[in-house]
C-alpha cells in the first residue's frame, strides 16, 4: 500500500519538474497533467452550473442556453487535457454531445434572437424535455467519473445522478 502512495507522490513531483540541467546543458519538458486532476477540475466547474440541477421552471431560458454553451466549452477544454485512452475522454464527449443536442433544437436556437423568455419558453414542453434529457445524460456520466476517479460530487450536482437501485431482496 505504501508503494502505491509513493508512486502517486513521485508522479506529482514529476509534474512540478520543468527541466534538468547539468554541466551547462539542459533539457526542459512538460510532464502530462494527472488525469484525476483534470476530471476533478471539470466536475468542480459543473458543480457551479445551476442549469444542471435547479428546477427548470425557476430558470431563465436564455441563461440556461448560455450556461450550456459555457459547459460545452469547459468539456472541450477537458478533452484537450486528457489522454487518448482515458475513460474520461468518452464521458466528456457524451456530455458535450448532449449539450449540442440540447442547443441544436430549433426552439433553443431562438436564444440567439433573444426570444426565449418573451415566448414563455420555461412553460414549453420542448425546453423541459430537453433540459431533462441533458441532465439525465450528465448524471450518468458524472456518476461514472466520480466512481472511476474517486471524486466526491457536491450535493446539488449529485441530484442529477441516477437513483440508487432498489434492493429487490429486501435486505438492508
Amino acid at each position: 500500500m505504501k508503494l502505491k502512495r509513493a508512486k502517486v507522490q513521485s508522479q506529482s513531483l514529476l509534474n512540478r519538474l520543468g527541466g534538468i540541467s547539468a554541466f551547462g546543458f539542459g533539457l526542459s519538458f512538460k510532464a502530462p497533467e494527472p488525469e484525476r486532476q483534470v476530471v476533478r477540475d471539470v466536475i468542480t466547474s459543473l458543480e457551479d452550473r445551476r442549469a444542471l440541477y435547479v428546477s427548470a421552471i425557476s430558470e431563465q431560458p436564455d441563461h440556461v442556453v448560455k450556461s450550456i454553451i459555457e459547459i460545452r466549452h469547459e468539456l472541450t477544454a477537458g478533452l484537450k487535457r486528457v489522454g487518448d485512452k482515458s475513460p474520461a475522454k468518452e464521458a466528456f464527449r457524451i456530455m458535450r454531445a448532449a449539450c449540442r443536442d440540447f442547443l441544436a433544437h430549433p426552439v433553443m436556437q431562438e436564444s440567439n434572437q433573444g426570444m426565449l423568455h418573451q415566448r414563455g419558453l420555461y412553460q414549453q414542453e420542448e425546453f423541459l424535455l430537453g433540459i431533462g434529457k441533458l441532465r439525465s445524460t450528465f448524471g450518468q456520466q458524472i456518476a461514472l467519473l466520480g466512481y472511476l476517479y474517486g471524486i466526491d460530487i457536491e450535493e446539488q450536482l449529485a441530484s442529477t445522478l441516477p437513483p440508487m437501485p432498489d434492493n429487490e431482496l429486501g435486505d438492508p
